[in-house]
């Protein structure tokens, strides 16, 4: 008479190789990120918009993660819910400026930053979110200045 534990003896091995085999692939884990925004001279922008997006081969779909710039200059990068960071890996970054007022009667102002900031193939903003809590710190040039990353 065989073993009722004859099936699962033969089971463990593979089962064992497929959890490892899933624990080896890319991690969707999310670390922290925040910063600071700052012009040139180190004075914090004030509002806006920070997005991260990842830095994918052609064809696959990047992954974008995105905080708003306090009035002290700092954000906190969230992904999928408030304040979740992102995963590892190289992002370019735009910053947007904040949106104007609604009200009729406010004046539009110019950004207090060089608009190439606003668009993925002109900022040139570049970093890397590793496996930890990252401190990334942007400065930005003020309009007209030459390229500063």
């Amino acid at each position: 008479m065989r073993s009722p534990f004859f099936g699962v003896q033969r089971l463990f091995p593979v089962a064992s190789l497929l959890a490892l085999l899933g624990s080896a692939g890319c991690s969707s884990r999310q670390f922290p990120v925040h910063g600071k925004v700052t012009l040139e001279d180190g004075t914090p922008l004030t509002g806006g918009l920070v997005i991260f997006e990842s830095r994918v081969p052609e064809g696959k779909i990047p992954i974008m993660a995105r905080g708003a710039i306090r009035a002290d200059g700092s954000y906190e990068l969230s992904t999928s819910k408030p304040g979740d960071g992102a995963r590892p890996g190289k992002y370019r970054v735009i910053i947007l400026p904040p949106q104007p007022d609604v009200d009729a009667s406010s004046k539009v102002r110019s950004p207090t930053f060089d608009r190439r900031y606003s668009d993925f193939t002109t900022s040139g903003l570049e970093f890397e979110v590793k496996a930890a809590a990252n401190d990334i710190l942007i400065q930005v040039a003020r309009p007209g200045k030459g390229p500063r990353t």
